[in-house]
């Protein structure tokens, strides 16, 4: 009895059908399980404070205004409106939306910080150990002091080594610093990694204003010396609303490395928006301070939002 020949068509036939089934079963699932994140809080509020939130957090390029909630059958929609974060006014504003969907979370725009000076800026801190001398911080304080001192600036303010909020509250207290809505700490570094599942990871840049996704919200109030305190507070808040299926890779975060930040509780610098060049000149000399990046400059502006940052915290 000859052996019977095999019949390849059909065996692949057979195998694509097996295939097929696996593939729709799997998608199934993914969309059940999705359908249970979205519906978990039907008024949205959730994309707003988990998602919305993250999109400032790595945007301190730009400055948010309003927001508006949308939510659908099987999507959600927020809209931030936000205009560059520069020394000189801004001339109009954005609209920029995040949404929740099946398929995941989508944020055109406010993925990855667009490139600026001050995007860089944020990108170039780098924490103890970093680059940087005594003579670094001379020639850039002499090429400040060459400018006049009344001009407006968006800067970063990098410290020589991460500092606590308690340290944080003293350097304000030395400098006569009040904490307000231009001053942004950055919690944790820009680094890339190839190797690793979510390879970029964009700079934590904080400010309790963040959190104010809502029009129902109460806005915050600023503690003035004490701001870094309540600033951390708010912070570890925010993060402790995050759970594990959090799409945060959109944004080039993690869930771990934000608690991470969040429980090490410590700055490697901060936004300064809207400051007047003289303070930031005098903050250069204290030994807590590496230096000092400006990334713009405006004349007669010292009346911005950000000028609340005076000595004596005087607007």
């Amino acid at each position: 009895m000859e052996p019977r020949e095999i019949d390849w068509l059909h065996a692949v036939r057979s195998l694509a059908k097996v295939v097929g089934v696996s593939v729709l079963l799997f998608l199934a699932l993914n969309v059940a399980e999705r359908l249970v994140v979205l519906h978990v809080d039907l008024d949205g509020e959730r994309t707003a404070r988990v998602y919305g939130t993250a999109a400032q957090v790595v945007n301190p390029d730009k400055r948010f205004h309003g927001a508006d909630l949308d939510e659908g059958l099987i999507r959600t929609v927020y809209t931030l409106r936000g205009e560059p974060r520069t020394a000189a006014p801004a001339r109009g504003e954005t609209a920029y939306t995040v949404t929740e969907s099946l398929p995941g979370v989508e944020a055109p725009g406010l993925a990855e910080p667009e490139r600026s000076a001050l995007t860089e800026a944020v990108r170039a801190v780098e924490g103890e150990g970093g680059s940087g001398s005594p003579k670094d911080k001379q020639e850039l304080g002499e090429a400040l002091d060459r400018l006049p001192p009344a001009l407006t600036a968006v800067a970063v303010v990098e410290f020589a080594w991460p500092l606590t909020a308690e340290k944080l509250v003293a350097l304000n207290r030395r400098h006569g610093l009040c904490g307000d809505e231009s001053v942004s700490y950055v919690y944790s570094r820009h680094h890339y990694d190839d190797s690793d599942t979510v390879p970029l990871s964009n700079a934590v840049v904080w400010n309790r204003d963040m959190a104010w996704v809502l029009p129902w919200d109460e806005p915050a109030e600023y503690r003035c010396e004490t701001e870094p305190e309540a600033a951390l507070a708010a912070f570890r808040t925010w993060t402790g609303l995050l759970r594990e299926g959090d799409d945060l890779a959109v944004f080039g975060l993690t869930r771990d490395e934000l608690v991470d930040a969040a429980r090490e509780g410590v700055a490697y610098g901060f936004v300064a928006d809207r400051w007047r060049l003289a303070d930031l000149r005098k903050l250069l000399d204290d030994p807590d301070v590496r230096t000092v990046r400006v990334a713009d400059l405006a004349f007669g502006l010292g009346t911005g939002p950000g000028a609340g940052i005076r000595p004596g915290g005087a607007r």
